[in-house]
């Protein structure tokens, strides 16, 4: 287990960039492929396709935040039982993992396919938009699966202290993509069908990666039993508890992407629903490399939870946060100087949306400051088996994004909808830190995983 046991023992920061590096390397790929789909749609395809894809954005996030409540949940309390030692528990919690992905992908698929015309409305779908969302979305449901069983594997894979093989099977997933993007949009002309076929063939390549790792060559330190399968109500609500954060930032952000495309729809139109498609790449362009350090340092904190050394996971947790305040800071001065340069990447230059695109942009971005602390803030909570704390900042910070979507807007009209997402960043930043200073005068905080 010496990849394992590095995470108690080597240098913070050699251990947050060797740990963060090849998962923000992964995730930035998987974003530039995200982008990609939509680069290629909206300027091969039309306007309205580009805004098929904004709409699906809210229920693609949703069915993510189950993955990641089952997923996060299972390898933060995975990587807590290897640092204390007990390889039968971190077995038993990837096979409830295992289990609860594929019970959770099966329901999600059936409720989103059953449901999928009202769901595309309530996410602000309008008629010109419906026709390309449904054609999306129809290829794409059936394959969840996929999607959620590759997300579950990768993070077990760095709870074991393996983020490289991660990264490979992430970015071997999102090359293919890009590749078939191209073919599939340019040349054969299949519009966002081909973009649809060409996501789930590249998720399919990741999940083949590390099901081979896994299940064919067994070359992970968790070995996969029937026993280990059979879920356990203890467990099963420990893996909730621990993922709620994850989970609630994730249908958070879909429920609140849903309002804001309501209210868009009222104030700007189908202009700003496509503006929104291109603002929310870019957001999550510069998203990925700090939740790619979330995923970076989550493993070393729950190890070193596990292994009683707080002071090192204090030290991953700042390490971590000043260096995506760094990454955040430089990308909030490249936007704001240059919103048309990052705009035309999804717009034509001679296209009547650019002006209210850009503009949007400067506005819906000026939280990208505080954005690493936001973030990375909760990691320290969920790594540490607080996962009910974790949960709180999470929900609080989507509803008081909801809460200024239905607020500002009646009072500062579209731009009022541009500034509901940062508004709730900031207030959350508040409370964040009123709680990480609370956490820092207790001794020793009290661990879920550690009832286990």
């Amino acid at each position: 287990m010496d990849h394992t046991k590095q995470m108690g023992t080597a240098p913070i920061l050699k251990l947050v960039i060797k740990f963060s590096l090849p998962t923000i390397f992964a995730m930035v790929v998987n974003a530039i492929y995200n982008i990609v789909d939509r680069i290629f749609v909206g300027h091969f395809v039309n306007e309205d396709a580009l805004g098929g894809l904004t709409v699906v954005f809210p229920i693609m996030i949703i069915i993510l935040a189950f993955g990641t409540l089952f997923a996060i949940g299972g390898a933060v309390l995975i990587s807590i039982k290897l640092g204390e030692n007990k390889l039968d528990e971190a077995t038993m919690y990837f096979g409830n993992t295992v289990s609860l992905i594929v019970i959770g992908s099966a329901v999600m698929s059936a409720v989103s396919i059953i449901f999928l015309p009202d769901l595309l409305l309530l996410s602000g779908a309008t008629p010109s938009n419906l026709p390309y969302a449904l054609s999306y979305m129809h290829i794409i449901l059936p394959c969840v699966i996929i999607q959620l069983s590759s997300f579950a594997m990768a993070a077990i894979v760095r709870s074991e202290g393996k983020p490289y093989f991660a990264m490979i099977s992430q970015v071997s997933s999102a090359l293919t993509n890009i590749v078939l993007d191209y073919i599939f949009i340019g040349p054969l002309n299949m519009g966002v069908e081909g973009a649809a076929i060409a996501t789930v063939i590249g998720q399919f390549v990741g999940f083949a990666i590390l099901f081979r790792y896994f299940f064919i060559k067994k070359q992970g330190i968790l070995r996969l039993n029937a026993n280990s399968l059979k879920l356990s109500a203890a467990r099963f609500g420990r893996i909730c508890v621990t993922g709620a954060s994850s989970f609630v930032i994730n249908i958070g952000t879909g429920i609140s992407a849903s309002f804001t495309n309501a209210a868009l729809a009222v104030y700007g139109g189908d202009a700003a629903i496509t503006s929104a498609g291109a603002i929310s790449s870019i957001f999550t362009l510069v998203l990925m490399p700090v939740l790619g350090l979330l995923q970076g340092i989550g493993p070393i904190m729950g190890y070193n939870h596990g292994m009683r050394q707080p002071s090192r996971v204090w030290r991953t947790l700042f390490t971590g946060i000043g260096l995506g305040s760094v990454f955040t800071a430089a990308m909030f001065i490249l936007i704001q100087i240059f919103p048309e340069t990052a705009a035309s990447l999804f717009l034509k230059p001679s296209s009547p949306t650019m002006a209210m695109c850009a503009h949007g942009l400067k506005l819906n971005l000026t939280a990208l400051p505080v954005l690493a602390f936001s973030v990375l803030s909760t990691a320290y909570f969920q790594s540490t088996g607080r996962g009910l704390i974790s949960l709180s900042i999470s929900l609080l910070r989507q509803l008081l994004v909801i809460a200024a979507v239905k607020t500002l807007p009646y009072y500062l009209a579209l731009d009022g909808v541009w500034l509901s997402s940062p508004a709730g960043e900031i207030l959350t930043v508040a409370l964040s830190a009123c709680l990480l200073i609370a956490a820092a005068r207790t001794k020793r905080p009290a661990s879920i995983a550690d009832e286990a």
